[in-house]
């Protein structure tokens, strides 16, 4: 999913495979420097990482929230306690007495 995010906004910014332009085909620009614009393209992919980080964590955890919230109600449903601990075999009441 990452991966076909940053594709996109590559093409669609002018990366590799927008308007013709392929990776490996030289582009004359008259000799300018392509450094800031290179600084400029990788803070700017950063900045997708960081923000395409961010909604899969939010993701996450609103998938993480349905789940608990499902659990509750399939609990309150079948009238099943979370975690409910067995009684101990004590000896108690089916013990016979000497």
């Amino acid at each position: 999913m990452t991966l076909a995010a940053l594709l996109m906004h590559m093409t669609s910014a002018g990366g590799a495979g927008s308007e013709g332009k392929r990776a490996g085909t030289p582009v004359d620009d008259g000799g300018t420097s392509h450094q800031g614009a290179v600084t400029e393209e990788i803070s700017t992919l950063k900045g997708e990482i960081t923000s395409l980080k961010e909604q899969f964590r939010l993701a996450r955890e609103r998938q993480r929230l349905a789940a608990e919230e499902k659990q509750r109600q399939e609990e309150a449903r079948y009238g099943v306690t979370p975690k409910a601990n067995p009684a101990p075999a004590a000896g108690g009441a089916g013990a016979s007495a000497r």
